[in-house]
């Protein structure tokens, strides 16, 4: 066999893996959370557009967070005055830079969560006691 055998027998359908893109049930919902967790696009929150006047590339803007404790994640958040609530948390991850280096450690846990049809990034900044909304993708 030549060197695309692996591309060749590479099974497409794996075991358990539905045909159906979207159920009746829940609709693309899942489909989107699935994609929303791929590396590729973590950045996107990132991007600068013009008619976000309040976000610009790399610039946290404080929020207020109303926090669950018995299931540990953001339920809602204040912004523009307007308290959004969180329909969905998509992903976690958490950064954790420069301990050693009073001066320049980050030590934040992130989510990424839908609220009313829109995906937000929330992180909250340990060492700052504080939460951030970092960016909005529509």
């Amino acid at each position: 066999m030549g060197r695309n055998s692996a591309i060749k027998h590479f099974d497409a359908t794996p075991e358990g893996q539905p045909m159906e893109l979207a159920d009746s049930q829940q609709g693309r919902q899942p489909i989107v959370r699935e994609l929303l967790r791929s590396p590729w696009i973590r950045c996107a929150s990132d991007l600068l557009r013009r008619e976000d006047t309040w976000s610009t590339k790399r610039v946290e803007k404080p929020v207020e967070v109303v926090w669950d404790a018995e299931r540990q994640r953001p339920v809602a958040f204040l912004r523009e005055e307007r308290t959004w609530r969180i329909d969905a948390v998509i992903q976690t991850w958490t950064v954790e830079r420069s301990w050693w280096n009073s001066r320049r450690h980050v030590s934040r846990h992130f989510w990424r969560v839908v609220a009313r049809g829109g995906v937000y990034d929330l992180a909250f900044d340990r060492v700052r006691n504080a939460w951030f909304l970092l960016g909005i993708q529509d």
